[in-house]
């Protein structure tokens, strides 16, 4: 289902960082498709909003069918194949010059803006609706659209300096932004 989200994304060629963006996407679905998917119904889709239940097939096959398949079972029996290549916006960590700045954003409405320290660390400069926080550091070998952002041995400035073992961003629909900021 990331992928199709990714597909959807792409389609619609800009992210979903806010309600207006959700209400555009089900806007243009029902242009597309002809079919109905209210904006509340993406935002669970999409984790911009918490939801523990099951999103409905039918929901799914008009995402699909948005995203030029026939439905929810033929986009399923064309994602057979477990392993491929990723064609996708990335920032590998070994190609940063120190002092550079990323920006990256995930669901629902989270920002961070990093800056790179040599040898794959990275510290917090800024931080809205994170639990990365200003001075946190942590280690990443690289940032790639869509995908969750896995940062090792995270150290929090917070309280006395702990250093815990793994945070993950962006768990459910990856990243929506990244982009590495001039100098």
């Amino acid at each position: 289902m990331e992928q199709l989200k990714q597909i959807v994304i792409q389609q619609l060629g800009r992210t979903l960082e806010s309600p207006p963006d959700f209400e555009f996407l089900s806007e243009q679905i029902q242009k597309v498709t002809g079919e109905y998917l209210s904006p509340t119904t993406l935002k669970r889709i999409f984790g911009y909003i918490p939801y523990l239940g099951q999103i409905r097939p039918s929901s799914l096959s008009i995402l699909a069918r948005y995203a030029g398949y026939n439905g929810w079972q033929d986009y399923q029996d064309k994602q057979h194949i477990e392993s491929g290549f990723v064609s996708a916006k990335r920032i590998v960590a070994d190609e940063l010059i120190i002092g550079q700045k990323i920006e990256l954003a995930w669901n629902p409405n989270r920002e961070c803006m990093i800056e790179y320290l040599g040898e794959k660390r990275f510290v917090v400069l800024h931080s809205q609706n994170s639990k990365l926080q200003i001075g946190d550091r942590f280690t990443a070998t690289q940032f790639l659209i869509g995908q969750p952002l896995t940062a090792t041995d995270v150290v929090v400035l917070r309280n006395a300096e702990t250093t815990l073992d793994t945070y993950i961003a962006g768990a459910k629909s990856g990243l929506t932004k990244i982009e590495l900021l001039n100098v």
